[in-house]
């Protein structure tokens, strides 16, 4: 029959599932947990791969220097984790009853790492996590300190907190890759050079890339609507809430068969009119909860083709070749070009017929379509067939 837990036990295995959301917590509830253990030095929660080890908590005799060592080399040679993989992982074992002084003494891992950072005798688990990827939890004692003499009691102890540690480090586990792909997705969407914006029916911006927030102004944090008595630079207007509302599946207060894109045409004073791709999105899966929205695609129309330095990478161009092939793509003349750029004709031909060569081209014609091609594949929008609605503004 099991054990009632003890109410230290209990707040344990409640700050284990906190520190799941806050790795800042791992170091203080395992100094806690040595603790409560009876006499331990030390409580170390080690993460391993196939590819190598990482120090949860790094603290005490496991400073940043042993840590280092550990995750760089020792790990493999870890002479307590080999043994307590050989004895059944998911079950806690006493170093004491399966490794003889000598033995130990005798190892690579006691010379070169133990002896210095004075760990001698532990208390160990090993915790299967994913395939390729385990977790190992040691309590230590120091030399002087003596074998643990309550062994029996401390390893009933850790026992009870297997399943929770086990939990907690999956839990952190699943967020850690959760916040990399959603960081990695920002990054991606903040290095286009296409607006992308997230909105719900009511146009209130839920998220928006540096370059909506270049293209659209500061005010675009919160919504699209024009401020009151504030410049009606950009308005919502009925077309784009109209739009909007497509995408997202609803009409008229009734839900339509299905969410459909379209395209809106925003005109601008003195300036080119900017046209807004709006199309269906989609909520991750276990988020339908979420409240309906979709997304707004926008390019400036002025701003440059492709970059100077996504030219020179995607063309192995110089960096004056680059600037020469971007001042083609926007319609100037070879004779502006060298007038802008200070050389003479003659050189910009000269980088013309290397652009060619490098690009695979004969004809500026050619040249300015393939720019303008990678462009569009760079920026990542779609060239489906839209409903396109001429949008007047309100002034």
């Amino acid at each position: 029959m099991d054990m009632p837990m003890t109410a230290q036990q209990q707040a344990l295995i409640a700050r284990l599932y906190d520190a799941a959301l806050d790795d800042a917590l791992w170091p203080q509830l395992c100094r806690d947990l040595a603790d409560a253990c009876g006499g331990a030095s030390e409580t170390i929660l080690i993460l391993e791969s196939d590819s190598g080890a990482q120090l949860l908590n790094p603290a005490g005799h496991f400073g940043k220097e042993a840590t280092s060592a550990y995750e760089a080399y020792y790990w493999q040679h870890d002479i307590w984790a080999k043994l307590a993989y050989r004895l059944g992982v998911g079950q806690v074992h006493d170093s004491a009853k399966h490794i003889r002084p000598r033995d130990f003494e005798r190892t690579e891992f006691y010379a070169d790492f133990c002896r210095p950072h004075d760990l001698y005798h532990v208390i160990c688990a090993i915790l299967p996590m994913a395939p390729g990827e385990s977790a190992q939890l040691g309590v230590h004692r120091q030399r002087t300190q003596g074998p643990f003499a309550d062994s029996p009691l401390v390893q009933a102890q850790l026992q009870v907190l297997l399943p929770h540690l086990q939990r907690a480090l999956r839990i952190r586990s699943r967020l850690a890759q959760s916040g990399m792909q959603e960081r990695t997705t920002r990054a991606a969407l903040d290095a286009l050079d296409t607006a992308v914006l997230l909105v719900d029916s009511r146009l209130d911006v839920l998220y928006a890339n540096a370059s909506a927030l270049a293209l659209f102004g500061p005010g675009l944090e919160r919504s699209l609507h024009c401020p009151a008595g504030g410049s009606p630079r950009w308005c919502a207007l009925p077309q784009l809430a109209q739009a909007v509302r497509q995408a997202i599946g609803t009409g008229q207060g009734k839900r339509v068969a299905a969410p459909i894109a379209s395209a809106v045409r925003l005109p601008r004073p003195g300036a080119p009119d900017l046209c807004l791709t709006v199309a269906p999105f989609q909520p991750p899966q276990g988020q339908s909860t979420q409240r309906p929205c979709a997304l707004v695609l926008a390019r400036d129309p002025q701003a440059p083709a492709i970059a100077v330095p996504a030219l020179q990478q995607l063309f192995d161009l110089t960096q004056a070749e680059a600037l020469v092939a971007q001042a083609l793509a926007q319609g100037a003349a070879i004779d502006r070009i060298a007038a802008d750029t200070g050389v003479s004709i003659n050189t910009v031909r000269t980088h013309l017929h290397h652009i060619y060569d490098k690009t695979g081209t004969a004809r500026q014609g050619q040249l300015i379509a393939k720019i303008h091609q990678d462009a569009g594949n760079n920026a990542g929008t779609s060239t489906a067939s839209f409903s396109t609605h001429s949008i007047k503004r309100n002034m």
